[in-house]
């Protein structure tokens, strides 16, 4: 009998190839980052480094966020860093208190979630959706995400808001 075709890729299993198979905590902890993902409605995709003065300065705001909403199972935070070095990304991470995940320094999927979301500057915050389609970011033109237009940079305290924003009419639409 001819072998069943496989079944066709979900987009769950595309985001894991894109972030990679691990993701760690402030603690270096390792995660599996399909068990991180599944389930979650966006994924919101932080893009800062511990030396861009900008970034910490943002950071405590997305830290509160994150602590304001730690039993959300809905969305999922996850740095991706431009640090020059693993012990640099790991000190931001404990320094900042971050209560989210992040992308390994110096693991493929750094590179390939940079390509993907990054835009030119940090820092940056994207709102993905299930499906790994970006759905607001810190570039944006005519209210579209536009990571390769350095012109179109509104920083991520919008992304954010438009985020708090979503949240409550999920939660109103529940009911």
């Amino acid at each position: 009998a001819p072998a069943a075709a496989a079944p066709a890729e979900d987009d769950l299993s595309t985001m894991v190839r894109m972030f990679g198979d691990t993701l760690v905590d402030s603690e270096g902890k390792k995660f599996e980052t399909g068990k991180v993902l599944e389930g979650r409605k966006h994924v919101l995709v932080y893009f800062t480094a511990s030396w861009c003065g900008p970034c910490r300065r943002f950071t405590p705001d997305l830290v509160k966020f994150a602590d304001q909403n730690k039993d959300a199972r809905d969305f999922v935070i996850i740095m991706v860093g431009s640090d020059r070095s693993a012990k640099a990304q790991d000190d931001y991470m404990k320094k900042s208190k971050m209560p989210f995940y992040a992308v390994p320094f110096g693991a493929e999927g750094v590179k390939r979630v940079k390509q993907a979301f990054a835009g030119r500057g940090i820092p940056n915050l994207v709102i993905l959706d299930a499906d790994g389609k970006a759905v607001k970011g810190s570039y944006e033109k005519d209210g579209r995400y536009s990571p390769e237009d350095r012109n179109s940079y509104i920083g991520p305290q919008p992304v954010l808001a438009s985020f708090k924003e979503m949240q409550k009419k999920a939660k109103s639409t529940k009911g």
